[in-house]
């Protein structure tokens, strides 16, 4: 599989107005603990209505929308206004973007193998695993956002010199896959409401999406070697079945702990949602900081957003699996982000698989983490000391034993051929939160609410951040 990092990576040279814009991020906006004070959902955008009782036909789907009338009418009197690439970029990199070389401080005798990544991010992820990427809708179309996994320093954002970094990170990391806005529908001309009944405004002119795509497979793959080799562990089905089979069990005396799969991939299924738990966070809290508004919800179908029912809406174009049950199992955008599930039309084994997973964290020479690993990341330069780095490369532990790989391998095999595909239980893409961004139209707070939900840095947003330098 050819990595998103082969592709050549080049941006507009940062203009001295958007570095200006960038010190003004870093250096002028409110301490972490001013913005938990004041951070709140706002959806009322410039462009927007609610409760007006009109039928509306929507800018993007095209289908009527109508709402009933009721006392919070209102019908915004400001154009729509689409954030800036500045804006997007800022809250982007909170979301999830490059910020270094992780510490990797686990001991080098308690499995630091596990490790997928050595390029750090804004957020943590399993083994350091990366796999939670980023949808991104705006009135520019539909992209696809892989920040770069080549690290300089330590900590990338030390001065001011590293500021420009942000906008680079993103206007070369961003893979425009539609110049239209991608077809979600909307609850409001859709059988059974999809999208959940509040999404009114959801995905107008204006509004950036942010839709963050949790691929757990990968960990979930690269666990079984931990487990298998150093927690004695073994996968059974739930009628007791060893997944490896009883031959393997004699001949490996240490595993002696039978591990429901059920239990595991509801555990694997978890950590991963925690990190798009973060992202999101992260973007709202970022969203405060520069007075943008931001709400957060989950309540939809996962198959609509994915494109998993295309019979009802494009979505975002995943192939899927489809289940005797009637499930669709969504895994992945070909030549985008391909999932570690299967089947998949990128995967012809499972040897090829799990010999991927497993070199994630070798070059083509073997090395650990050399320049050119498969994860796409370094730790030639960072985190160790030169003379730390050379001893823990000589240690034999960085190297899963075969019969650790072979079980692993026996594991997904009898996986697909009992249930016809792995993991069983979940699909190995999960989208289940969003994120919209929109400028506030500070009209509707002032008349509906009482003082305090409108801040300063919300009322002199356009001063601050789209005036003229």
């Amino acid at each position: 599989m050819a990595l998103l990092e082969d592709r050549q990576r080049t941006s507009a040279p940062v203009t001295k107005d958007e570095h200006q814009q960038l010190v003004q991020a870093f250096e002028r906006t409110p301490s972490l603990f001013k913005l938990l004070s004041t951070v709140r959902t706002r959806r009322m955008g410039k462009g927007f209505t609610i409760e007006t009782g009109v039928e509306e036909i929507h800018a993007v789907t095209g289908r009527p929308q109508l709402m009933a009338k009721g006392p919070c009418e209102f019908v915004s009197r400001h154009e729509a206004q689409p954030l800036s690439e500045i804006e997007e970029a800022l809250i982007m990199w909170a979301a999830g973007g490059p910020n270094g070389t992780i510490a990797m401080d686990l001991p080098t005798q308690a499995d630091v193998a596990t490790f997928l990544c050595v390029a750090g991010r804004t957020i943590p992820g399993p083994c350091n695993d990366s796999q939670v990427h980023f949808f991104i809708v705006n009135d520019n179309g539909l992209h696809f956002w892989y920040p770069t996994r080549e690290r300089e320093k330590p900590v990338e954002i030390e001065t001011e010199e590293d500021y420009d970094k942000v906008l680079k990170w993103y206007r070369e990391g961003l893979i425009t896959l539609s110049s239209n806005r991608s077809d979600f529908d909307l609850s409001w001309g859709v059988p059974n409401q999809l999208m959940g009944a509040w999404q009114w405004n959801f995905n107008k002119p204006g509004t950036t999406c942010i839709i963050p795509v949790s691929e757990h497979a990968l960990e979930q793959v690269n666990l079984l070697l931990t487990f298998y080799e150093w927690n004695g562990w073994y996968f059974v089905d739930d009628d007791g079945e060893p997944h490896v089979g009883a031959d393997f069990l004699r001949d490996h005396p240490q595993l002696t702990l039978p591990f429901p799969l059920s239990m595991y991939e509801e555990f694997m299924l978890h950590i991963d949602d925690y990190v798009v738990g973060y992202s999101i966070s992260q973007a709202r809290l970022a969203a405060e900081a520069l007075g943008v508004g931001a709400y957060v919800f989950c309540g939809f179908s996962e198959n609509l957003m994915l494109g998993a029912l295309p019979e009802i809406g494009n979505g975002l174009g995943f192939v899927y699996n489809e289940l005797p049950d009637g499930r669709r199992f969504a895994q992945g955008l070909p030549g985008v982000f391909q999932g570690y599930g299967m089947p998949a039309p990128w995967w012809d084994s499972v040897d090829q698989l799990v010999d991927t997973v497993v070199n994630f964290r070798y070059n083509k020479q073997g090395v650990f983490f050399g320049e050119g690993s498969g994860s796409g990341s370094s730790m030639d330069n960072a985190p160790y000391n030169a003379d730390t780095l050379k001893e823990i490369r000589k240690n034999d532990r960085l190297n899963y034993k075969p019969w650790a790989i072979e079980a692993a391998k026996r594991d997904i095999q009898h996986c697909l051929d009992k249930y016809g595909r792995y993991p069983v239980h979940y699909a190995p893409m999960q989208c289940n939160h969003i994120i919209q961004l929109q400028h506030v139209d500070t009209d509707y707070y002032d008349k509906y609410h009482v003082p305090g939900y409108m801040n300063e840095r919300i009322r002199h947003h356009d001063d601050t951040w789209h005036k003229q330098h």
